[in-house]
């Protein structure tokens, strides 16, 4: 079970790898991008330790999310293959569509709820101090990333379009529905 676990997390990370230069587009690779591949990299580094020469805390529970995470990210890159979206960190926050179907009906930022499952499955795996390190940074740079695009979105061309959509859903969770 440690080896399908950390087969799983390394495809995935070699998926979110490329999908980086190739789904997200930017004019130069940000400062920020950088950041997030070092401490991707320690990160998956000790998670890969864990599943091939130790073990996995788990195992079940991590590869679950780790699927999940692997699911809504293919679910997300496959619906949003035709807008032009921008890379974490760019100077400039791609805007020619708001996406509002399929997994951003849930939440607005389903590429960062994939890649959170995917550090927290890293970090319950291992319960080592590094990869709770590295997933509280990413989720902490995550949310600023997401706050970052959120504001250039609200004032963008497509702001009244953007504002209503994100009364109705979450920023990384599902909304309730309002009873009436």
């Amino acid at each position: 079970m440690n080896f399908l676990t950390g087969f799983v997390a390394l495809a995935y990370f070699v998926m979110i790898a490329a999908a980086t230069r190739q789904h997200f587009t930017a004019e130069k690779y940000p400062m920020g991008m950088h950041l997030i591949s070092f401490l991707s990299l320690i990160g998956v580094s000790v998670f890969m330790a864990h599943a091939f020469l130790w073990t996995v805390n788990a195992p079940a529970t991590v590869l679950t999310l780790f699927i999940t995470a692997f699911a809504l990210f293919l679910w997300a890159a496959k619906h949003s293959k035709d807008t032009q979206l921008g890379l974490a960190f760019a100077s400039d926050v791609k805007s020619d569509n708001i996406i509002t179907s399929r997994p951003w009906q849930y939440f607005r930022h389903p590429f960062y709820v994939s890649y959170i499952l995917f550090w927290l499955a890293c970090a319950w795996g291992t319960l080592h101090l590094a990869s709770v390190i590295v997933c509280t940074v990413l989720l902490f740079i995550y949310i600023y990333s997401a706050l970052r695009e959120e504001a250039a979105l609200k004032v963008g061309q497509h702001a009244d379009t953007y504002i209503a959509y994100s009364k109705k859903t979450g920023l990384f969770f599902p909304k309730r529905a309002a009873r009436h």
